[in-house]
């Protein structure tokens, strides 16, 4: 891109020495279209402002480059006291970083008022980068020259770049036919925002011309291509020879030519008498050119002039009755078409054409421009699409979309709104322009109403639930919000609400609650405590009636320096059981297993009752636990039944046993007595014949015989009874022990647990006995460990009974062991009838041996470590069937 600065020289006045001399050249282009400008050094001292301006403020360079007090600008005395602190910020920072100074502040008028006006200023790069100073201007924002926000290439970079090709060092560099183009075109680019693509001869360093281009445009946020006009500065321009009575159009012309590089003047005719050479390149076309009558019929009758050529076909009609009807009515022209360039592509032009007047009001002549507008054209047809696809969008989204002036009124309803609840624009505005929510719910409107009067007073963002109409006249659930649209200082300009239907999710809500609703019901109600936790255990949940029956919250234990579920445990749970409860619920949460134990728990009151707790896990989709679920039972009367019925029971075996112990010496008794009886009987009889004189040796010989057969018979009995209680041995099983072991175990399990006691079993696979009465081990299994947990009944803890199985040479070795008091009495406790409990028979070791035995094995009682009872019995293996 070229370079442009502005005029060589430095005036006096308002002006200071100084070796930035691109600066002030810079500032002095920038005065010619705005009437005032400034430039300063790299550190920020002014080395120019325009004399009028100096003038105007009554100061100075050295005042305006004063610091009173080290950090107050001289500059402060012309800006708004509330504006000088942010415009002095920016000014510092940019002369630090070097970015674009651009500061809307108040300053001081001619009238003694504040008027808004933007001051901006860019910096000069030498050709290494180095900032070598400043050029700027101030506008007056009230001026209508002030059109947007612009961005031109920067006259720094301009100034900075070197190289013959695309860069201008000074205006001297400019074919001198050329200069006040390239000047106009940069200001009107800079100053106007208007897009400006020209070229213009160099001189090089041999002392020829050679074409360049240059081009300067606006930031535009949609960006368009525009096509390079082609300067012809060598070809002929002419002006009229004679004026005739144009000559204040063509004055008013070379006025208008000062801001906006591009003017011309006609005469009552439509006849050209003056067109700047920048007005004559966008079309290539000289005065002749465009005065020439087409048709030979004069322009005023319907002729075409020569200026037509230059237009589009479907705008030269158009554009040339226009202007005919502007010269005989004297109306002012204005009228957008497309002119040809020389380069062959047409180009939107914007011309406007006021007419001048002498002293009796008649019509002298016609002054004008022509400005390029091809970008703001490809812009607005830009626009015009992303318009059209934003309204597409607002009408094909699924939602109801609106939108209201600042106070409410009604502005706009997309067309799905209208196609879903019937209602026009006009149906949801009310007779005073209030919004009339007619597509509310009559029981919701009021509501819904004041609430959004309330956001457009307060300047809140709006959002309400309600029932809207439909356009069947059903009603559905809608969720409305609104948001206010708020201008550069923050008053609302608009409202936008968008209106979603929400129905199906109310519905379901309201089914989720109804749900939820009866399930607490449910919860609390159920004669149970109910409770809930997270994965990790930590309780989340407690039903009412749990709540009433513990006397506390989730919530109250949580300050006690642990964790909510030991707070909790550590509370609730009868010390007696909480390394049991504590153990098997760990054990649960680590493996997701059922939880089911029966302990102590303690109630509000301080009292502990026995429950059954039962917890199981809650899982997802993919397995994973999100919440355990428990219920917790109070047994305590069910404990204290079991307990009575274990007494009933326990009176009931000893009382059958004492009836059958009767029975069965009654029976022993009328077996053995009439043998014994006789016996006693021939053995009298014997005596008396022995003791005879003289003795009776062959009927005392009868007697004995006698008495041997009732002895006999005596003996007889007794063998029957033995033969009664002998253990049979026809019925014997060949499998292995482990399952009889762990049926052993399953029958103790509930009494087990019952009495707090914990089971170990450890024992080898696969050990194969020799046949044997399956029942009968299992007896033997069951009374060895039902001694083992009778034993461990007084003990407070570590309740363990340990069963193991291995095997020991040919035999299989069996140990019960409990942690209880010991055994007091080894050396009886085999003893048929022994007993150390009050209601034991003391039977059942005897007959344990006598099974053991008669299976050819042998049952002892050892010492256990470190405290307790083992019992040991062996059995054989079969050894064939083994490994």
């Amino acid at each position: 891109m070229s370079k442009f600065v502005g005029t060589s020289g430095v005036d006096g006045g308002g002006s200071a020495r100084s070796p930035d001399i691109d600066a002030v050249q810079a500032a002095k282009v920038v005065e010619r279209v705005t009437g005032n400008a400034w430039a300063t050094d790299a550190d920020g001292n002014f080395i120019y402002v325009t004399p009028a301006a100096l003038a105007f403020f009554g100061t100075s360079l050295e005042s305006l480059n004063s610091q009173p007090d080290g950090n107050t600008f001289g500059w402060r005395r012309v800006i708004h006291p509330e504006d000088y602190d942010a415009a002095a910020a920016a000014w510092r920072r940019c002369l630090q970083t070097g970015e674009h100074y651009n500061v809307e502040h108040r300053m001081l008028r001619a009238t003694g008022s504040y008027g808004w006006a933007r001051s901006t200023g860019q910096p000069i790069h030498d050709a290494a980068g180095t900032i070598t100073g400043w050029y700027g201007t101030v506008i007056d924002m009230a001026l209508p020259s002030r059109i947007g926000e612009y961005r031109a290439k920067d006259i720094d970079d301009q100034l900075a770049d070197r190289s013959a090709q695309d860069a201008l060092k000074s205006m001297d560099a400019v074919h001198p036919h050329d200069r006040s183009t390239v000047e106009q075109a940069a200001a009107r680019a800079f100053f106007h925002g208007i897009p400006q693509i020209s070229s213009y001869r160099q001189l090089q360093s041999d002392g020829s011309y050679r074409w360049v281009e240059f081009r300067v445009e606006p930031d535009y946020s949609i960006s368009v291509d525009v096509d390079p006009a082609v300067a012809r500065q060598d070809e002929p321009w002419t002006m009229a020879s004679s004026f005739g009575e144009t000559g204040d159009a063509v004055q008013a012309a070379l006025a208008i030519e000062k801001l906006y590089g591009g003017a011309w003047a006609i005469d009552t005719t439509g006849q050209f008498t003056y067109a700047t050479p920048t007005a004559q390149t966008s079309i290539a076309m000289t005065l002749e050119d465009l005065n020439v009558l087409l048709d030979g019929k004069p322009f005023l009758e319907g002729g075409r002039q020569g200026w037509q050529r230059g237009t589009h076909p479907d705008d030269s009609e158009r554009a040339g009755e226009t202007l005919r009807r502007a010269l005989k009515t004297g109306e002012h022209w204005n009228v957008e078409y497309r002119v040809l360039r020389a380069n062959g592509a047409y180009v939107w032009h914007r011309a406007a054409a006021r007419p001048t007047r002498d002293e009796q009001g008649r019509i002298t002549g016609w002054f004008g421009t022509a400005l390029d507008i091809d970008v703001y054209k490809r812009t607005e047809a830009a626009l015009r699409e992303r318009e059209r696809q934003l309204q597409q969008l607002i009408d094909t989204v699924p939602a109801l979309i609106w939108s209201t002036m600042a106070d409410g009124t009604p502005a706009f309803v997309n067309k799905r709104f209208t196609e879903v609840t019937g209602a026009t624009l006009e149906d949801m505005t009310a007779p005073d322009g209030s919004p009339s929510l007619g597509v509310v719910h009559p029981d919701d409107r009021v509501a819904a109403r004041e609430a959004f009067l309330h956001s457009v007073r307060a300047g809140a963002p709006y959002i309400r639930r309600y029932r809207q109409q439909r356009a069947g006249g059903s009603y559905r659930w809608t969720e409305t919000r609104a948001e206010p649209s708020r201008d550069e200082a923050g008053a609302i300009v608009q409202w936008y609400g968008l209106s979603s239907d929400i129905h199906d999710l109310i519905t379901t809500q309201e089914a989720l609650r109804e749900s939820e609703q009866h399930l607490q019901q449910l919860v609390e109600t159920l004669p149970a405590l109910i409770y809930c936790a997270l994965p990790n255990g930590k309780p989340i949940y407690r039903s009412q009636r749990l709540r009433q029956y513990l006397g506390f919250n989730l919530e109250d234990t949580d300050g006690l320096g642990k964790s909510r579920l030991d707070g909790t445990l550590d509370a609730v749970i009868h010390p007696d059981d909480l390394a049991v409860v504590k153990e098997r619920y760990a054990h649960s949460l680590a493996t997701g297993e059922p939880y089911l134990l029966r302990h102590r728990l303690r109630r509000f009151d301080g009292v502990y009752r026995w429950v059954e707790t039962r917890a199981s896990a809650m899982r997802n989709g993919d397995g994973e636990i999100v919440q355990w679920n428990g219920i917790c039972l109070d047994i305590e009367d069910q404990v204290h039944a079991q307990e009575e019925l274990n007494r009933a029971q326990g009176n009931l075996a000893r009382a059958n046993q004492a009836a059958s112990l009767a029975e069965l010496s009654a029976s022993i008794a009328h077996e053995v007595n009439q043998p014994l009886s006789a016996v006693m009987n021939y053995s009298s009889a014997c005596q008396r014949w022995l003791t005879a004189e003289p003795p009776n040796i062959e009927r005392a010989q009868k007697t004995l015989e006698r008495i041997v057969h009732s002895a006999n018979s005596a003996a007889a009995v007794v063998s029957r009874i033995r033969a009664l209680f002998k253990q049979s041995t026809d019925k014997r099983d060949s499998i292995e022990l482990g399952p009889v072991v762990r049926e052993a175990r399953d029958l103790l399990a509930e009494e087990a647990g019952r009495r707090r006691i914990r089971m170990d079993i450890e024992g080898e696979s696969g050990l194969q006995l020799v046949p044997f009465d399956r029942v009968q081990i299992q007896q033997v299994m069951v009374n060895l460990m039902r001694n083992g947990i009778d034993a461990m009944s007084s003990v407070s803890n570590d309740r363990v009974l340990q069963i193991r199985a291995f095997r020991a040479d040919d035999m299989v070795r069996i140990e019960v062991r409990d942690r209880g008091r010991g055994i007091q009495f080894p050396d009886k406790i085999f003893e048929p009838f022994f007993t150390t409990k009050d209601e034991g028979m003391g039977m059942g070791l005897a007959i344990s041996r006598s099974i053991v035995e008669s299976h050819g094995g042998q049952l002892w009682a050892e010492k256990n470590e470190p405290r307790g009872a083992k019992f040991v019995f062996t059995l054989p293996l079969d050894v064939a069937k083994m490994p």
